[in-house]
């Protein structure tokens, strides 16, 4: 905007504002800035809340069904609200340019997975409660997302994945004599889809990224002193850090 000086000998323009279409054009930009700053901060907000809640039905002990699983110390963890946190902002963060739907129902099921984690630390099981709804939860909310979308060939891909990485669970579960348990095998299909929704690159590098994660787990627990070679460990959070792994990586 521009104002005449009448007090000078000649017409001269005073500019005000910087913003080239003026302070109209000023507040969108600084209303942009601020979105992607906020919305991280909210799914993070989110993450740190459900982590709570993982970490108060944890306490309660209501997903132990077996009389010594009762009778054990109670256990509360405290890394479900820093997780969390930290994961629900960190996928906002990196996933949302394009995939605003995938990003959002990235960031809704952590704390899912986050109770899965934490019961199956506690109690080496992953209960049916939650991961036998996830395959079908995973498969209809991905197709509504190629329908929206108009990408069948992506949720053929994500549904081709999540049957894929099954069957290579269930192979390892017969030949390891059953170490790795069904339940780690129901969990194993839509976290493949959602793997397989990103790209075959995702799908790859999550598995792999799951027994790495595995690995160090067993190894740190090793060092400590905390477990043996033949102690039965919980796999269920590293396949859960590694499919994010995957999927943020990629």
């Amino acid at each position: 905007m521009t104002l005449p000086n009448h007090h000078a000998g000649h017409r001269s323009q005073v500019v005000v504002g910087t913003h080239p279409d003026g302070f109209s054009g000023c507040v969108p930009a600084i209303m942009d800035d601020m979105g992607g700053l906020w919305a991280p901060f909210a799914a993070g907000l989110f993450g740190m809340c459900g982590g709570w809640w993982v970490r108060r039905m944890v306490r309660s002990g209501a997903h132990r069904r077996y009389a010594d699983e009762v009778a054990a110390p109670t256990y509360a963890p405290w890394w479900p609200p820093v997780w969390g946190a930290g994961l629900c902002a960190l996928s906002w963060w990196r996933l949302v340019a394009g995939n605003e739907g995938f990003t959002v129902g990235v960031t809704l099921m952590l704390p899912a997975y986050l109770w899965l984690a934490a019961v199956d630390l506690d109690v080496h099981r992953l209960p049916d409660v939650v991961t036998v709804p996830l395959f079908p939860v995973v498969t209809v909310w991905t197709a509504g997302l190629a329908w929206w979308g108009g990408d069948g060939d992506r949720w053929r891909r994500a549904l081709l994945a999540g049957v894929l990485v099954s069957v290579f669970f269930v192979a390892l579960h017969l030949v390891s004599r059953r170490q790795l348990g069904w339940g780690d095998v129901k969990l194993s299909g839509p976290l493949g889809m959602l793997l397989g929704w990103s790209s075959w690159t995702a799908v790859w590098v999550g598995v792999y990224a799951m027994f790495v994660c595995g690995g160090l787990a067993a190894g740190w627990l090793i060092v400590r002193r905390r477990a043996g070679r033949r102690s039965r460990i919980a796999f269920g959070p590293a396949m859960a850090l590694g499919a994010w792994i995957g999927v943020f990586l990629t």
